[in-house]
């Protein structure tokens, strides 16, 4: 009983093996598929050295609208800004000055 299981079992794993080393046929693609494929590349190359183009000539973010930048303000000026309880900065004091918050000016 056993070893008819295990014949069974050596013959179904034999059968798995051989259906499973089997190569598939390749399928040969004609011309006109290879020419259509290598036009749309070549379109879709053109489309992005169009794109490119365009985003050389247009100018990077002015170092202003950079997130945790303030901008420089001078001695004097109006540093920061009353909103209810809170004070916000809306610009940096020079050297040697600090922005008093509260008349909220760089002295």
């Amino acid at each position: 009983m056993v070893s008819s299981r295990m014949l069974l079992l050596s013959a179904s794993c034999w059968l798995l093996v051989v259906l499973g080393s089997c190569e598939e046929p390749i399928e040969e693609r004609s011309a006109e598929y290879d020419a259509i494929e290598t036009q749309q590349e070549k379109e879709l190359i053109e489309a992005l050295q169009e794109v490119l183009e365009k985003l050389k000539g247009k100018q990077l973010p002015s170092s202003e609208k950079k997130l945790g930048w303030l901008a420089a303000c001078d001695a004097g000026e109006q540093c920061a800004i009353r909103k209810a309880s809170r004070i916000g900065k809306l610009c940096g004091c020079p050297r040697g000055t600090v922005c008093n918050f509260s008349v909220l000016k760089c002295l």
